[in-house]
């Protein structure tokens, strides 16, 4: 059974005459005509009576029309509902996020939201890039924002969002002189795992190596807040944080900045090739908050 039959039968019932049903449908009456023909065969029934002048329906055509109208209605609904995924109107965003976001992911996920109120945004939130780019290239998700992506990953599109300004969170004793870089070479530096975020762990250090030191291992950076009331308040190590991380001085803690700047690219991964067109809207929505 197809769906041009059904469309043709419900058509000639309703008009009640094969050559201006035909005529609604801007095709030739035979070509209706052989498909109801075929319908009837493969349903085994009658549908109508051509006995007389005006056609009309079987009691068996009386029958089935309300079940052919049923099947349209949905079949007209799921076209519409894969037209609205195709377009972005509806469905589930999957969507990689990470700590130290902030205010910029809130003003590009009300970006997003105000084109598409009908999508969900799942989240999902991890330190790892690597895994998020792996997660991006199989569909696992749709796209994730991360930090110093790699020049390139198999399946992969990183769009460069913005440059994310990291400052100095040292034992406030140390803040006079910290812009420069050199004058902590004495003093653990807290940092992220190389694993889990390749690109900024070699900028900072990199930094480090071109103000004449290389830094000394502190604690492994987790979490700011734990860095920041813990070590660094007590004056043993001192850290690089994303200005969004960050709050006010303590009396134990300063912030800096470093002279010179160190920035870390921040970008959008989605797949390439781009599989659907909810990622291309948020990609729109993250360009235009950036």
């Amino acid at each position: 059974m197809e769906v041009r039959q059904l469309r043709y039968f419900v058509a000639v019932a309703e008009i009640g005459h094969f050559g201006r049903a035909a005529e609604s449908l801007h095709i030739v009456q035979p070509a209706v005509s052989k498909q109801i023909a075929a319908l009837e065969r493969e349903l085994g029934l009658t549908l109508f009576d051509r006995s007389r002048r005006q056609i009309r329906l079987t009691a068996d055509g009386e029958a089935f029309l309300p079940h052919a109208r049923r099947a349209l209605r949905g079949i007209d609904r799921a076209a519409k509902a894969a037209a609205d995924l195709a377009a972005g109107g509806t469905g589930t965003l999957r969507v990689g996020s990470a700590r130290g976001l902030g205010r910029r992911l809130e003003d590009i996920l009300a970006a997003f939201r105000g084109t598409h109120p009908g999508v969900t945004v799942e989240l999902a939130t991890t330190s790892s890039v690597p895994d998020k780019l792996a997660a991006v290239a199989s569909g696992d998700l749709d796209a994730a924002f991360v930090s110093a992506p790699p020049r390139s990953t198999p399946g992969v599109a990183a769009h460069h969002l913005w440059d994310e300004p990291l400052l100095l969170a040292v034992p406030a004793r140390r803040a006079v002189t910290a812009a420069d870089l050199a004058t902590l070479a004495d003093l653990p530096l807290a940092l992220a795992a190389r694993d889990e975020d390749p690109g900024t762990h070699d900028l900072i250090t990199d930094a480090c190596r071109a103000a004449g030191f290389t830094p000394r291992p502190g604690p492994t950076l987790t979490h700011a807040q734990d860095i920041l009331a813990g070590p660094i308040a007590a004056g043993r190590c001192w850290a690089l944080l994303p200005t969004s991380a960050v709050r006010a001085d303590s009396a134990a803690v300063s912030f800096v900045e470093p002279d010179p700047p160190i920035l870390v690219p921040t970008a959008l991964a989605v797949p390439h090739p781009t599989r659907r067109a909810l990622t291309t809207a948020l990609l729109a929505a993250a360009k235009t908050s950036a």
